[in-house]
């Protein structure tokens, strides 16, 4: 009990001081879906928090949950489209490709979710919640929560896969928060995955991991991000070979204007 109190405090306290980070360095303005992705989930902490100091004050907590998750989904999954273009700003058609390419794996995650939220939903236990709707509807709402995070963590590493290849030009804070993301996804993906197939008794366990990993990833952007990293460009594909940094650039630039030629024939 005392360590789900410890990771709840610590992630609800540094969610808030990215927040206000990001506002002291004037980020907000940049990282504008961002920000609404971490106030998402800074309120529904608090309502957490509230919900227990004052159990009267608000309904079922379960009820809460469902209503705040799509929410944070919505954000979470913005806040990834977000991340694909400021990447890709400089390469239009790569752009466009990338976002139907997106827009793919994000309809083939919600028939994924329907083809194994059954399964999955039966092996956690969560069927046997024959007469509590409510449960059953977190149950399935913690599923596509598990499935959305893979797919999320799935295209942060096709982004960072394409940025180590093709030496794209980016700014520094974009590579940390495409690196604390990836960590974020990998690890809440594989607890989720833990927790789905792993007794009733892990839940608060890997509820917790999955607290001080998000705290932890607050930390890392509270202490790295800087008002500097925005213009400082950085470009790390193949940097240590400039004659193939060239080739690839060219590579990139010509797949750029095919894919462009292609949306303006269509």
């Amino acid at each position: 009990m005392i360590w789900g109190e410890i990771a709840k405090a610590l992630d609800v306290s540094l969610c808030l001081a990215l927040i206000i980070r990001l506002l002291l360095l004037r980020l907000h303005r940049v990282y504008v879906i961002f920000c609404l992705f971490l106030l998402s989930e800074l309120v529904g902490s608090l309502l957490a928090d509230l919900k227990f100091l004052r159990d009267d004050w608000l309904p079922d907590y379960r009820i809460i949950w469902m209503i705040a998750a799509p929410v944070i989904w919505v954000f979470m999954l913005w806040t990834v489209y977000a991340l694909l273009d400021a990447v890709l700003a400089n390469l239009p058609g790569v752009l466009r490709f990338s976002r139907k390419l997106l827009n793919g794996a994000f309809i083939s995650a919600g028939i994924l979710a329907l083809l194994t939220a059954q399964t999955e939903f039966s092996v956690s236990g969560a069927a046997a919640y024959v007469d509590d709707p409510i449960a059953q509807a977190v149950a399935i709402g913690l599923v596509l929560d598990r499935v959305l995070s893979t797919v999320a963590l799935l295209v942060l590493v096709s982004i960072l896969c394409f940025i180590l290849w093709f030496p794209v030009e980016i700014s520094r804070n974009l590579i940390i928060f495409s690196t604390g993301f990836l960590v974020y996804f990998a690890s809440k993906t594989a607890l989720e995955l833990a927790r789905s197939f792993s007794s009733r008794e892990i839940l608060q366990l890997t509820s917790n991991l999955i607290m001080f990993i998000s705290a932890a990833c607050f930390a890392y952007w509270a202490m790295f991000i800087s008002r500097e990293g925005e213009i400082v460009p950085v470009r790390i594909g193949h940097s240590w070979r400039t004659g193939e940094q060239e080739r690839l650039i060219g590579q990139l630039e010509a797949m750029n204007a095919a894919l462009l030629r292609s949306a303006i024939r269509r």
